[in-house]
């Protein structure tokens, strides 16, 4: 692999694992707030339901962005590892 693509990889790579580390710390933030929640004397059981609720769904949402994101840098390390190889092949 040349210079090039071995450039691309590195800045793949730390791109993933800053949203990585984004998305890990979004969810961390929705189980503190759930966690923060359930001991919540003041708030009826009815608004706690809601809360769970919507803290479920943002925390799958979050998720489903992790899965989507990582797809899409998959998708864009087969390509560059591909174009690589024909690079490699119409070089030798």
């Amino acid at each position: 692999m040349n210079q090039q693509f071995r450039m691309v990889k590195q800045m793949i790579d730390m791109q993933r694992a800053s949203s990585d580390g984004m998305i890990n710390s979004m969810i961390m933030m929705w189980d503190q707030t759930g966690s923060f929640l359930e001991g919540a004397a003041w708030l009826p059981e009815e608004g706690r339901k809601a809360l769970k609720q919507w803290i479920d769904m943002n925390k799958k949402a979050c998720e489903n962005l992790k899965n989507a994101i990582d797809s899409g840098y998959s998708s864009m390390e087969g390509f560059c590892g591909a174009t690589a190889q024909k690079e490699e092949r119409h070089a030798a």
